[in-house]
């Protein structure tokens, strides 16, 4: 939980300089200020902040997944801790809570998220975003956090769920827009289920009344099955980035050579097929842009979202070589696992990859290094790097208040 956090927190900071964030972010502070910042929840973008509890969950869940760098769970298909924690962390620090309550919350909603998306999926056959599910999940950290009754807690559960966002998720890959997962509407909607469920407003129960026990709160822990991603880009595409850079890393490749990449992977990535980005989410929702610009670049970053990474005539010429082609072991392997094979052909030879997972899964996670290393370069130039550091620690103790954590972004 500890880890989910902190790189939750990284992705937020980096979030707020994200084109198109300031639209949320002035939404919220226009219309959810609180006049007494000892009171508020704070709006981690640098400034410090203090919003409503509801107006700070909406930008920074919004934040959290604007570079698509979060957390994510391979079965549920989603990001679990950037719907979640936002959540938390806003209700608890208004709530004086302390870490050791905080991570508790987060723990909860972070397993009762993952196995409503799962139930919805199965119930309804329909591949819905985060949003629609991770609102489950804030509702029952809030009201764990705020000590709601059970039959409170119930009807927090169920208002969310009927209250979530549709998110039909293929329609954004095909068509993206600052929309995405509906993350930070789902955690909005999450702790406004929470506060009406402690007025006395009820629900109408939730998908868990209808699924057998497959979906129960025994095991397995779903936190101990999710990933950290290394690059801001849809997870579909990282095996291909991996195996590019794994090809570049062991051959000396002249990217002016390069005449065709092949990726051989599952059938839903054939829908990321946007060569020329116009938009953030244009770049993470794509397959052949992240790849090439690894091949040329040597990265997948948050510079290449930006104009200048998009406008890169080297990156886009050799997009249009990229070809997309369904495996049927690969294809057969999702959504457990997601996989690509690359080929790219050259004027002098034929470089081939093996079959490339992305890294930051529990079988071949980011190492400790390495994902202290991405949460600084997410904070920063927003927040010295020391505060990752600084942050861990005291995340180490349950004891300090939640405070402590958020006068980090405090100016």
């Amino acid at each position: 939980m500890k880890i989910r956090v902190l790189d939750t927190l990284a992705a937020i900071t980096a979030g707020f300089r994200q084109e198109g964030v300031d639209i949320v972010r002035d939404y919220a502070i226009e219309r959810h200020a609180e006049s007494d910042a000892s009171r508020g929840a704070t709006l981690l973008d640098g400034t410090g902040t203090a919003l409503t509890v509801a107006g700070a969950t909406l930008a920074n869940a919004t934040a959290a997944n604007a570079l698509d760098v979060d957390d994510g769970h391979r079965e549920v298909k989603g990001h679990p801790a950037a719907v979640v924690i936002p959540a938390a962390m806003a209700t608890a620090e208004v709530a004086d809570a302390t870490i050791r309550d905080f991570l508790d919350a987060v723990y909860i909603g972070y397993e009762l998220a993952v196995r409503a998306g799962l139930a919805i999926h199965e119930l309804d056959g329909v591949y819905t975003g985060t949003g629609s599910w991770g609102a489950l999940g804030a509702a029952a950290a809030a009201a764990r956090l705020n000590g709601l009754s059970e039959e409170q807690t119930a009807h927090a559960l169920g208002v969310a769920e009927y209250h979530a966002p549709r998110t039909p998720i293929m329609r954004g890959v095909e068509r993206p827009g600052m929309t995405k997962d509906g993350i930070g509407w789902g955690s909005y909607a999450g702790v406004v289920a929470a506060d009406l469920a402690a007025s006395g407003f009820t629900g109408s129960g939730t998908n868990f009344d209808d699924i057998n026990d497959r979906h129960s709160l025994d095991g397995p822990f779903h936190v101990t099955r999710g990933y950290l991603k290394p690059h801001p880009c849809c997870r579909w595409a990282q095996p291909g980035v991996e195996a590019v850079l794994g090809l570049v890393s062991q051959n000396e490749l002249d990217p002016g050579s390069v005449e065709r990449i092949r990726v051989a992977t599952f059938e839903e990535v054939t829908y990321l097929q946007t060569c020329a980005p116009t938009s953030p989410e244009d770049a993470q929702y794509s397959y052949p842009y992240p790849v090439t610009a690894a091949l040329v670049r040597g990265q997948f970053t948050q510079a290449e979202h930006a104009a200048e990474g998009q406008s890169d005539p080297e990156v886009l010429d050799t997009a249009e070589r990229v070809e997309l082609l369904v495996d049927e072991a690969l294809d057969a392997a999702f959504p457990h696992e997601c996989l690509a094979r690359v080929e790219i052909e050259t004027t002098e030879a034929t470089y081939e990859s093996g079959v490339t997972k992305a890294r930051g899964a529990r079988d071949d996670p980011l190492s400790d290094a390495a994902r202290l290393e991405k949460a600084r370069r997410l904070v920063s130039p927003t927040l010295p790097m020391t505060v990752i550091d600084r942050l861990e620690m005291r995340l180490d103790d349950g004891r300090r208040s939640v405070a402590s954590l958020t006068n980090s972004w405090r100016s």
